[in-house]
This record gives C-alpha cells, structure tokens and sequence, in this order.
C-alpha cells in the first residue's frame, strides 16, 4: 500500500483497521477505528483556545488514550505538536516545571494539554509562562462534525525535545513528510505485518515510544502499552504479559533488557514449560550503547524460552532521523567485532585483536542504513574516509531534520552541506555501521584515546557498585576518567573506601589507566532522564564541581531536582 502522506492521512486510514491500542496497567482498549472520533473533540477545544497552523501545541500527560487523542487533535488543528517528558512520579511540580520552562519558551508554546497526573505540573508552568493556556482532555464532549485543518506533506508536524534538555533545549524538527518517511523506513525494513504485536513501556514523549507506536499503527498491528514506572518496579509483569498476548516486537534502552534478563526466572520459574516467548523476533536496543555482554545473556536466557538469536536487534537511531538510521538485516544474529580500543581515534583505521588483548574492546554492530537514509563516516573536517576508519556519522535522507526549532546557531553547526553531523564516532565494517562513542566525550589521557563505556564496562561488575550502576565521564582539563558509582556503602566508611580502591584497581588492570578518580553517591542516587536514561552531561557538571572543590574529600552529593 502507498504510505499516507500526512499523519492526518494515517488518522484517516484508522476507519479501516481491526486493531487496537491496549493499555496494559489499567487494560483499556482503544481500536484504531475509534482514535479520529477520539481526536475530533481535542481539534474543536484547540480551536476554541486559539490554536492555528504554525504553533506548537504541548503534551503533558502520562500514556494514556487521551495522549493519542491529544496528539492526533493537535495535528487536526494544523498546529505541531511536542511531547513534554513527564517524570513517571511526580512529588514536587515545581521542579519539573522549572525543568520544562525553557523548552516551553524555546518552543514559544502557549498551548498544553494535560490530564490527570500532569495537571499539577501544567499548573505549576502557567506560573512560570504569562499567557499559557492549560486544556485539560477529561470530559471533553463527543464531537462527529469537526473536520481537519488542510495539512501539507511540508507542514512541521513534530518537535523533538531531548527528554535531558536543560537551559538550551534542541527541538528537532520533523514535518508530516519526514515523520512518515521515517515510519514507512521502519516498517520496509523490519517487514512488519499485521500479525506482529508491539509491547512497549518506553514513554511516548521518547523518540523511540512515540516512532515505534506510530509504525504500529501505520501497519497496522496491535500494540500493549505498560507505564514506565510498571517496567521499573515490575520487569517480570511485562514478559509474562509478552508472553501472554504473543509478543513480537519491543524496545528499550540497553539497561532494559538486563532488568528483563534478571527478570526471566520470576516471570516464567526454573524450568518454564514449553517456549512461552516463541513469536518474540525483534527486540530493538537502541538509545544508549549496546553491550556485548548483554547481547550474549539475552541469548543465553530467553533461547530456552523460545527466542532466536536473532531476536535481539541492535540498531542506531536519533530523533534527528525520526528514529532510525541503521538497522540489522531481519534474521541476523548480532555481530560483535573485537578491536585494540588505542586505535579508535578518529582518521585511524581499526585493529582487530584476540578476545584475550589487554586492549581489547567489545563493539556491536548496529546494522544497515534503512530505506532512504545515506550514511557516511567523515573525518572532523567532513572528508569522507574508507570503510574501516573511524569517523564521524554524518546522515542525509527524506527522513531526517532540516534543523532545529528557533535555533539557526545549532543547525549551521549540525546540517552542513545537506548533511547532518550526528555528533556520534562510528566505523563501517563489512557494510554495517559500528558505533565507537561520542565526539564530545572522547578524552586523551597520557596520549591515549579513551571513552567513557570502556571505563563503565570495567566499573560496573566490581562487587558493592548497586546493580551494576556507574557513569564514567571524562574531566578534560585534568586529563581524567571520573567514575560516579552507586553504592549502599557509605562513602566515608571503611567499606566505602575500599569499594572506590576496587572500582580504581578493576579500571587501572582493565585500561592500564592510573587517571582516575572515583566517587561514590548513594543508592538510586545517580540521575536519569525520565526516558531512563543516565543524564551523564548533569552528572559530569557535578562531579567535576566537586572535584574542583575544597570539598573534594567529603561525600559527592546528586541531590538534583527533576
């Protein structure tokens, strides 16, 4: 079928769909067909507010059928909308509010729609913002006349906030044409059917919950929708809910899919009958570094439940691309290549080494560019260098952004001649992409190349960090790693101490790195973005705050608000 060329053509095209949206906690169920009669009552309120083509609309509320009413209504309206990241808890407004204020004026949004937990924090910002506008969905009138503002393939669809904004957000901007180009590259390259069933906790206001649902429904197939805090608290509800209504498709950030490991026993016992997740065939991992290690236990522990190897699904994506740039090829085990990690600098060509190198390092390959994405590794000048090289990722295709949203600084710096500067070092091998780390987060410590996930992977198996928890970060000026580690030791007690002396030792055999420093924070102290992420940019700022302080030698604090 010929994609649609606007998400209000995909609204429209509901009428014809037999599936459904479920949300898991609560077990409410939206049909496809039902979401425009959903819609129509929002567009009609927008336009009672005042909301017209060329403004931008917030979402502030949690996953819920009034989202999606919320987010097809903003579009009917010819205004853009963005997702604003609501923490999964809420115990103080103020602070997430103040956390929201600059996208909302970067955005110029004078709009927000809420319900239910995010009415407090809307509340909170129509006292941070003059003149903004709170719609709440609940209770809204049923609505069967109003129509559709007439929308363009051009028209600005969608701004992306990164969930970790702080005082200068990006907003990426995506139009109706980006963002279906995006979904139809998804759904090509994963060979989607309407047999395949989402399960998804990540947010919607996450790039990778919003794009993977809407490529449901572009399917169209049906899709179970669990609250993050459900994953967080609960990992085992949702694979026995995976299990239950054959999932085949889900999603998440690395760390997810060790809780979902650790998770495995709970949800299915010792010795689980049968092979209750068989229809499993991707789980995408993406959004932060993939770990060989992980790819290796996932394999190790859902194959006796009926998963293949192939299963898990490694790939590349950035909002920038409306999510994906790289995928695996469908049916293909995960590729780990093992290089001399003193090597991967940028304009030098990888070495692969034994698995027994004390310099080597574990890199999984992260697929083939999608349907319509060009993708070429640069040096920092932008010459393009062989296959083999290090260099930068740099991206061009129907999917991907023209820039960022009131913000001509940024995009000069990042679209450069049609192409788009990911900011991300990478290498091609044998025709898929292979992700080395961050421009900015690469740091030369006594001549070596160094970058925070080598540190990280050292770190994290050394006994007393809890579960594995450590940000490393680089402190440029004084050629360092600095390891922030969770511990349920106190810092300043005796156990504390010789935790940070292991931390340092397992560091220094591992990389043969002595510039160190190690500083311990107290259990689930370390700060995440509400998509679950590690806020490693918020983490760097206080730790080297500390370190540069006479306080050094006291306990680090991450006391931070939302």
């Amino acid at each position: 079928m010929t994609p649609p060329r606007t998400l209000i053509e995909l609204l429209d095209a509901l009428h014809r769909s037999d599936r459904a949206v479920t949300f898991a906690d609560t077990n409410t169920v939206l049909a496809h067909r039902d979401l425009p009669a959903a819609a129509r009552p929002v567009t009609r309120r927008l336009r009672e507010s005042g909301a017209a083509p060329g403004d931008l609309i917030g979402l502030l509320m949690p996953t819920s059928p009034q989202w999606l009413a919320g987010f097809f209504g903003g579009l009917g309206t010819g205004a853009a909308v963005t997702a604003l990241p609501l923490p999964p808890m809420v115990f103080d407004p103020a602070p997430v509010a103040d956390h929201l204020s600059p996208i909302m004026r970067t955005g110029g949004i004078r709009i927000v729609l809420t319900t239910r937990k995010g009415r407090a924090v809307a509340s909170a910002l129509a006292e941070r913002i003059p003149g903004l506008q709170v719609v709440d969905l609940d209770d809204l009138p049923p609505d069967d006349e109003t129509g559709w503002a007439a929308v363009e393939p051009d028209d600005l669809a969608v701004v992306q906030f990164s969930s970790g904004s702080t005082s200068r957000p990006k907003g990426v901007r995506l139009t109706h044409a980006q963002f279906v180009a995006g979904l139809d590259a998804i759904n090509t390259h994963i060979q989607t059917t309407s047999e395949d069933v989402l399960v998804q906790w990540v947010p919607l206001f996450h790039d990778m919950g919003l794009v993977s649902l809407m490529c449901s429904l572009l399917t169209p197939n049906d899709a179970h929708l669990f609250p993050a805090l459900t994953f967080i608290k609960n990992p085992a509800a949702v694979l026995a809910h995976t299990a239950r209504v054959g999932g085949s498709i889900t999603n998440g950030p690395n760390f997810s899919f060790d809780k979902l490991i650790d998770a495995a026993p709970e949800a299915f016992g010792a010795t689980p009958e049968g092979q209750p997740l068989r229809r499993w065939r991707l789980a995408l991992n993406g959004a932060e570094p993939v770990r060989a290690h992980t790819v290796r236990e996932f394999a190790r522990t859902f194959g006796p439940l009926g998963v293949p190897e192939a299963t898990m699904y490694p790939g590349y994506g950035m909002a920038e691309a409306t999510l994906a740039v790289t995928l695996p090829i469908p049916g293909t085990p995960p590729r780990v290549l093992i290089v001399d990690r003193d090597e991967l600098v940028p304009g030098r060509a990888y070495r692969p080494v034994s698995p027994d190198s004390p310099n080597a390092r574990e890199l999984v390959a992260v697929g083939v560019p999608v349907p319509g994405i060009c993708l070429r590794i640069t040096g920092l000048d932008g010459a393009v260098l062989p296959d083999g090289h290090v260099g930068e990722i740099r991206i061009q295709g129907p999917s991907v952004t023209e820039g960022y949203h009131g913000d001509e600084e940024i995009t000069r710096a990042t679209v450069v001649d049609g192409w788009l500067r990911t900011g991300d070092l990478g290498l091609l091998h044998d025709g898929e992409l292979i992700i080395v780390g961050r421009v900015k987060e690469m740091i030369i410590v006594q001549g070596r190349n160094f970058y925070p996930d080598d540190v990280e992977e050292a770190a994290r198996v050394v006994p007393g960090v809890y579960k594995g928890h450590c940000v490393a970060v680089a402190d440029s000026d004084a050629e360092r790693m600095i390891v922030v580690a969770e511990s349920e030791h106190p810092a300043d007690g005796p156990e504390g101490t010789a935790l940070v002396a292991a931390i340092s030792g397992a560091v220094s055999r591992a990389l043969t790195l002595s510039a160190i420093s190690v500083l311990l924070v107290p259990a689930k102290a370390l700060p995440r973005t509400t998509s679950g992420k590690w806020q490693r940019s918020l983490v760097a700022e206080l730790a080297r705050a500390h370190l540069s302080t006479d306080l050094a030698a006291e306990p680090l604090s991450m006391k931070v608000s939302s």
